[in-house]
């Protein structure tokens, strides 16, 4: 874990993901939480945790909800892979549908580079990102359902000898 001092104010900490140490989260310390954040402001400093201690305190030693191992109770395996992709691919496409509703005429009566204009193009953005971002899962839940049939197939062959 790394913490970061973005606008002399603002403290970011940067942690792995526990299980895979390629992916790295950033969460930023606002309204006396840690929250979740995509990406780390430009302007940051890296700095020691002691320098993060005297701007937050306790906070500091809040564990953070990436590195720790998730909650096992429930499920594992590809099966709940896929059910749990289908349940975020699910969750999207309804926020898509329901935030979709009325864009394309909101953007006619907006005035040009008005606050209402450019949140109307962020909505666009937003709107668009998370098409794309259904298509990914879609692909990927292809792909591992893809995997999965082939497993199941290869054990019977092997049940069959």
């Amino acid at each position: 874990m790394a913490f970061h001092l973005a606008h002399g104010t603002v403290v970011y900490r940067t942690t792995t993901l526990h299980g895979y140490s390629a992916i790295v989260m950033v969460e930023r310390y606002a309204r006396g939480r840690w929250e979740l954040a995509a990406e780390l402001p430009r302007d940051t400093e890296e700095i020691t945790d002691i320098t993060a201690r005297e701007k937050l305190g306790e906070a500091v030693d809040e564990p953070s909800a990436f590195a720790g191992a998730p909650d096992e109770s429930g499920a594992g395996g590809l099966h709940a892979r896929l059910a749990q992709l289908d349940s975020m691919i699910d969750t999207t496409v309804a926020w898509l549908r329901t935030s979709a509703v009325g864009t394309d005429t909101e953007l006619a009566w907006a005035r040009y580079q008005s606050s209402d204009h450019d949140y109307e193009l962020d909505t666009r953005e937003a709107l668009r990102d998370a098409a794309s971002l259904v298509s990914q899962m879609v692909r990927h839940r292809d792909t591992l359902a893809a995997r999965a049939e082939t497993r199941r197939r290869k054990r019977e062959e092997e049940n069959a000898d």
